[in-house]
């Protein structure tokens, strides 16, 4: 390495938390813990992306866990080429492992026929692995996920219900009717990139770039924003990373004075191509949404606030919102509640 990028390396390593000596990343970085449910927002009816709930460990383990995607992940990033993007110049990488479910239910959720004019009950259950590489002296960082999963448990249910039972709210009667009833295998691959446009302490703006493939096939493009008291790097901070629930990303910590505080704000459009809990996979399925139905151009946002405290836990909420995702009589936009517990190591 030529002395003058050593030396700006040298410079950058405080702003990356979980890089420690001798490029070894750490073992157990942190855990987060996701809640999403759309009655959060206030409404009275259960429609839509209901909500979701996913577990992520962060660091090293991710990758050595018996149960891991990774090798696969990295299998796919050298047969695409995709970490030759990065590896001639001076990197490096966390990685992450997340664990989680995803429910849609139509408006009417007390029949138990079929609900053709609205969107059909859908579910995944997921297990995925991330590789989160920053490029310091670019400002550039770079992603790639694997996910596999789910459609079509009938777990979905049981899960349903106890949520349901406990909130007092209605009881959904059509999920024999979801997406792949029964069960059926699928995956998700995902790479991405991300821009810095301004960092401080006080305020920072990155663009994101994104393609998948799998049960979502789309490519979109979007910025994130965040004000207040921030001590943590520009490319720790994504909450783009979603589709429906908030994905699979490491777990970094300000490693600050003062505990972070701030504002976040962000928007994308997205070309979507095909939605497999819209339109179904292989398997027949009681409703679907056919491609001609489908709205191929989408647009989401998302605000909130997150808080760290007692050093290094994190707490956020925040509101998201997706544009109508296909035609007919149940077309509609949607909105929902995420919660978000982190603690970084």
């Amino acid at each position: 390495m030529h002395r003058p990028r050593l030396l700006l390396f040298l410079l950058l390593l405080p702003g990356l938390p979980l890089f420690a000596a001798g490029n070894h990343e750490q073992y157990n970085s942190g855990w987060r813990f996701n809640a999403d449910n759309d009655l959060l927002t206030g409404q009275t009816t259960d429609r839509d992306y209901t909500g979701g709930l996913a577990f992520t460990w962060s660091g090293a383990r991710a990758q050595q866990n018996p149960v891991s995607l990774d090798k696969w992940r990295a299998g796919i990033d050298r047969l695409t080429g995709f970490g030759n993007l990065y590896r001639s110049s001076e990197h490096v990488s966390f990685h992450s492992q997340q664990a989680g479910m995803t429910l849609f239910t139509p408006d009417d959720i007390e029949s138990r026929a079929p609900v053709y004019d609205d969107r059909p009950y859908a579910s995944l259950f997921f297990l995925s692995n991330t590789e989160f590489t920053v490029q310091p002296e670019a400002d550039i960082a770079w992603l790639s996920r694997l996910s596999v999963g789910f459609l079509g448990l009938g777990l979905a249910e049981d899960v349903q219900g106890v949520l349901h039972a406990v909130t007092g709210s209605d009881t959904p009667n059509g999920w024999q009717n979801q997406i792949s009833a029964g069960g059926e295998p699928t995956f998700l691959l995902t790479c991405a990139m991300q821009n810095k446009l301004h960092a401080s302490n006080t305020w920072q703006l990155k663009t994101e770039y994104e393609a998948n493939l799998g049960f979502i096939t789309d490519i979109n493009a979007g910025f994130t924003w965040r004000w207040g008291r921030i001590r943590s790097p520009w490319w720790s901070f994504n909450p783009y990373q979603s589709k429906y629930i908030q994905q699979s990303m490491p777990v970094f910590s300000s490693r600050g004075r003062k505990n972070e505080f701030y504002l976040q704000a962000g928007a994308r459009l997205n070309l979507r191509l095909y939605n497999a809990l819209l339109q179904g996979q292989f398997r027949d399925s009681a409703v679907t949404i056919g491609s001609g139905d489908l709205r191929h151009l989408l647009a989401e946002y998302w605000l909130g606030a997150t808080l760290e405290f007692g050093k290094a836990y994190y707490a956020s909420v925040f509101l998201r919102g997706l544009s109508s995702e296909f035609r007919g009589p149940g077309s509609r936009n949607a909105a929902w509640v995420g919660l978000v517990f982190a603690r970084a190591y």
